[in-house]
């Protein structure tokens, strides 16, 4: 079963597969293919990839209040008449017009809100099954990305976490002079950035002091490849949504 984890996907093929997966959602209305793209990018993540069960639902609880959002907003806000000031408790009463505006309503919130969850579900399944070094290797050979900026974004990913604790550091020592400092204050933010600068440039002399120059012949600790596996993926996905989309009723 590890052969068939979506990890061993090649990150670069990975990543045109759902941005051309983005393209083809984006230009089609039917609830079913958006609906249908969304549960399989759950199905992949439960029981095809690495992808802690906890980690996909705390970032699936915005993405579907984003989503609700979305589908009340179509739902009273759409272009055709608006049902919030309307009296529909008995529904045979309603003239037939308001009636069809109503359906109408309902299927374009339905619409916008299942998109929000397409899309959500495309960007959480690539997120939460790509390794960041795998990544960035693969965009160096695949892509041909100068390794100057790749391993500047791969530090400043490595850096990320230690800006929580600066942060908090921060904090502390204006406390301990006995600043006070509120919820929205910018002082330990400006303190928490200025660290960051130094950082960037300790590591930037650090490279330039090993000799790192992206012009000369080099050997690297992972050359990702792209493989038949990769490839009859792809196609296999994109294959899928293209059916979707033609077959889906609505």
């Amino acid at each position: 079963m590890n052969n068939l984890r979506v990890e061993r996907w090649n990150p670069s093929v990975k990543m045109f597969t759902v941005l051309l997966s983005v393209i083809l959602l984006s230009f089609q209305y039917k609830i079913m293919v958006t609906l249908g793209v969304f549960l399989f990018c759950l199905i992949m993540m439960i029981f095809f990839s690495d992808a802690r069960f906890k980690s996909i639902i705390k970032i699936l609880i915005p993405a579907t209040f984003a989503a609700l959002g979305m589908f009340v907003m179509g739902l009273y806000y759409s272009k055709n008449n608006s049902i919030t000031s309307m009296d529909v408790s008995d529904i045979s009463s309603v003239p037939y017009a308001l009636r069809a505006a109503m359906s109408t309503n309902l299927i374009s919130a339905a619409q916008l809100g299942s998109r929000i969850l397409a899309y959500a579900g495309l960007g959480i399944f690539f997120s939460l099954t790509t390794d960041e070094e795998f990544f960035i290797s693969s965009l160096m050979h695949q892509c041909h990305l100068s390794p100057k900026f790749a391993y500047g974004i791969l530090a400043a990913v490595h850096l990320v976490p230690n800006l929580g604790k600066e942060y908090k550091n921060a904090v502390f020592a204006f406390r301990t002079r006995g600043i006070r400092v509120g919820v929205f204050s910018l002082k330990p933010v400006f303190a928490m950035l200025v660290n960051s600068i130094y950082w960037s440039e300790n590591i930037a002399m650090a490279m330039q002091s090993k000799g790192f120059s992206d012009n000369e012949s080099r050997t690297y600790y992972i050359e990702p490849k792209v493989g038949v596996y990769d490839i009859l993926l792809s196609i296999a996905i994109l294959s899928l949504i293209v059916f979707a989309i033609n077959s889906a009723p609505i």
